[in-house]
């Protein structure tokens, strides 16, 4: 039992730094975007007829790609959903499935 808390415990802290990470990532992305966008207001007023960052993959298109690389599937989802919202309802109700397991194992030993 002391081995499945340490489990659950560990998956609550997982999602954690994946939530850290990920809005690191988010924050690094918009910077990103932010110079692309100076960068090519700076290139127009000096006469750049053309935008160099038009191009047919975005850097969202460009992470999502690095993130894929990395071992994910990734598609789209809502922003409002949350990575340790899931985490802790799963481990809520692994834990309620395990008690109602323990439950009946006792009652059939009885």
């Amino acid at each position: 039992m002391a081995d499945i808390e340490r489990m659950l415990a560990r998956r609550e802290r997982i999602a954690d730094e994946i939530t850290e990470a990920a809005t690191r990532l988010g924050e690094l992305a918009l910077q990103e975007i932010e110079l692309q966008d100076q960068l090519r207001r700076a290139a127009e007023r000096d006469g750049a007829k053309t935008n160099p960052f038009s191009t047919a993959y975005s850097v969202t298109d460009a992470i999502c790609s690095e993130l894929t690389r990395a071992g994910l599937s990734l598609r789209r989802s809502d922003p409002r959903f949350r990575l340790t919202a899931l985490i802790n309802d799963q481990n809520r109700r692994y834990r309620s499935q395990r008690e109602v397991r323990a439950q009946v194992a006792d009652q059939s030993a009885a």
